[in-house]
């Protein structure tokens, strides 16, 4: 298997094939930990010219107490084989202090994306891993602040002249602390739950800093056990003291946070129903038949379908593709006592005897999400291969051949790990059967107009504010196919701008008679440096309200805001992506002027001596629009497609 393996991977990379090489380097890899692999892995893809597989670049800086290099391998080879080309920074040994404090320092030179900063229990409190007995007499409150003293500091001097994302690793309890069984038996304090403490901690300590996350390093050993994790002899030697066939794991852990730093965390999941979502298949066991309850192994597809509805909760879009009748599944969802899961917790369902490729491709097209962006579980070997055959940029999970190891085989890669996640996120299920509605009802609508009339939106576009800075922030991440530049921006980016008076942010809020779709687009625009002209840098909306024409309401605010300013015109930018294909068109729909067209990006002009863009007449303004609405819906409304005059 092995040799195929490796085989099947240099076959894929050696055409090009971008995501059938990763799938291939991620099945290699997953067979073992052993070092040469990755090392053959890392250095096979680095071979290749920048560009290629089109892996996306992330500075990442590796600052610790110990010799952290030794990561590099898993750490590369497996950021390749998840989509990233991770360039790195070490810095030399334990010198993570002088990194940070001196702005002069090679890491803010280097400029990372990511920082990770992994300090040793033993270099940040030796008093509690080194000298226990000197804690007789002392209290937990000192401890604590011995720790935050000599953390906080550093992310300070992070915050001052970068804006990359911190990683923060937290402490692993001593794995032989010094009373033994007594440890917390006697006073003050148990080493173990001194390091609980330091740990709860770090954690609030960085909740006060935009874009800094612990790492549960001390979850990580435990969950793979600490006598396995260490290698005592490396530590004495090296400075080495994580064993060698772990670090895989600990790279895996860092990968689940650079993925979701570079925008790849899965949005939507979708499953199978016989032997996946129950037990049994339902043609031949019937609606009542199936193993789903309380007894074994009923209990463990209940225990997946609780799974379900907490990654609904967090805003992981459901969907299923099965070979099944209709009918037999929807009285499966009416009449079954165990079902956890019901039919409104799914944004899309297909169920039919097509193959699986062609109901994921369904499902993405009406869910208006792409392929990349989704995960497949089916207990099908055939169903799987064929799915990562026809569609290799989906995530093939396959389901194990024992049940109750479903939600860890589900889970363990952390696919839909998000940095933040927001209002929008927890009810996006909800939001997408809205949309579901309303494309009914539009199908059943006599006019476009009226359609937009029905929906009664009311639309608020205010001046972002740090209530809305997250999500300002997620959807600059997130966005892609109606997204004008598809320019990326961290909170701390976003905060900064927010707080510079030359820029001009909005948030766009949309509601209509189906509920609350909270926060869709953003804006950023400031002046233009050499003419009296608005410049949009970024314009996004979510593909939910696309073609409502919150678009042109959008186009109208930042008309009026140019006008505010003094300003002759709005200037835009188009810059083309795979996915942004939707969007590239709205500058000429609405009526600019195409300046010029160098290697695809294309600048845009509306000049308003030639006219602008109007609000649209089915919109009521609330918050920081309402009062403008009768004004602003005078302009008229661009239905032909060309800006309005004045």
């Amino acid at each position: 298997m092995t040799s195929d393996l490796r085989d099947h991977f240099l076959s894929c990379l050696q055409r090009r094939e971008a995501h059938a090489t990763r799938n291939a380097a991620l099945a290699y890899l997953a067979e073992s930990t052993d070092g040469g692999r990755w090392r053959m892995v890392r250095r096979q893809m680095e071979s290749l010219p920048e560009g290629e597989l089109g892996l996306i670049p992330l500075r990442v800086a590796l600052l610790a107490s110990f010799s952290i290099e030794f990561i590099l391998d898993p750490l590369l080879a497996l950021g390749m084989a998840n989509g990233l080309r991770i360039l790195p920074y070490r810095a030399g040994f334990a010198q993570y202090h002088q990194e940070l404090i001196d702005p002069s320092s090679g890491l803010y030179a280097f400029r990372p994306d990511v920082v990770i900063l992994a300090i040793e229990g033993e270099r940040l409190l030796p008093a509690l891993y080194a000298e226990s007995l000197s804690l007789e007499g002392s209290d937990m409150s000192t401890l604590v602040e011995q720790a935050l003293g000599a953390v906080e500091p550093l992310i300070v001097a992070l915050r001052k002249q970068s804006n990359a994302l911190l990683l923060l690793n937290n402490l692993e309890p001593p794995r032989h602390p010094l009373l033994g069984i007594l440890d917390g038996h006697l006073p003050p304090f148990g080493e173990r739950e001194a390091t609980h403490a330091v740990n709860s901690a770090l954690l609030e300590l960085v909740r006060r800093f935009r874009g800094c996350h612990v790492v549960d390093y001390a979850g990580v050993v435990a969950r793979f056990g600490a006598e396995n994790w260490h290698d005592p002899r490396m530590a004495h030697m090296a400075k080495a003291p994580i064993a060698q066939r772990m670090l895989p794991h600990l790279a895996a852990e860092y990968l689940k946070f650079l993925r979701a730093r570079a925008g790849l965390s899965r949005k939507c999941l979708v499953v199978d129903l016989d032997n996946t979502l129950w037990g049994g298949i339902l043609g031949e066991d019937g609606p009542h038949g199936i193993r789903l309850g309380a007894d074994y192994p009923g209990s463990a597809f209940v225990a997946l379908q609780r799974t379900l509805l907490r990654l609904h909760a967090r805003g992981v879009l459901l969907a299923i593709a099965s070979k099944n009748n209709p009918e037999d599944v929807e009285e499966v969802f009416r009449a079954h006592p165990a079902m956890v899961v019901r039919k409104e917790h799914f944004a899309a369902m297909e169920i039919h005897w097509q193959p699986k490729s062609e109901s994921l491709l369904s499902i993405a097209r009406r869910l208006n999400i792409g392929l990349e962006h989704m995960v497949f579980l089916d207990d099908s070997p055939m169903e799987c291969a064929q799915v990562q055959a026809a569609l290799p940029m989906v995530t093939v999970i396959p389901f194990p051949a024992q049940p109750e190891e479903a939600v860890n085989r589900l889970l363990h890669d952390g696919w839909f790990d998000t940095l933040q996640l927001s209002a929008e996120d927890r009810k996006r299920g909800d939001l997408y059967w809205q949309k579901a509605q309303i494309d009914a009802l539009q199908a059943a609508s006599g006019s476009l107009e009226g359609f937009y009339a029905s929906l009664r939106m009311r639309l608020t576009i205010a001046p972002l504010t740090p209530a809305t800075l997250t999500r300002a922030a997620q959807l600059t991440q997130k966005t892609n196919q109606f997204n004008l530049t598809t320019l990326r921006f961290s909170e701390e980016e976003v905060a900064k701008r927010m707080k510079d008076p030359a820029w001009s942010l909005f948030t766009v809020r949309v509601e209509d008679r189906f509920g609350d779709n909270g926060i869709v687009g953003v804006m950023m625009a400031t002046k233009a440096r050499a003419e009296p002209l608005l410049e949009v840098e970024t314009f996004l909306l979510s593909c939910r309200v696309i073609g409502r024409t919150v678009e042109t309401a959008m186009l109208a605010t930042l008309c009026r805001k140019a006008r505010e300013l003094g300003l002759a015109g709005v200037l835009g930018r188009v810059i083309p992506t795979p996915k942004n294909l939707p969007a590239r068109p709205m500058y000429e729909r609405h009526g600019f002027a195409l300046r010029s067209d160098t290697l695809g990006e294309s600048v845009w002009v509306l000049e308003f001596a030639a006219g602008e863009v109007g609000m649209p007449p089915w919109f009521t303004l609330t918050g920081e629009e309402h009062g403008r609405a009768n004004q602003a819906a005078d302009g008229g409304y661009p239905g032909s497609g060309t800006a309005s005059n004045r």
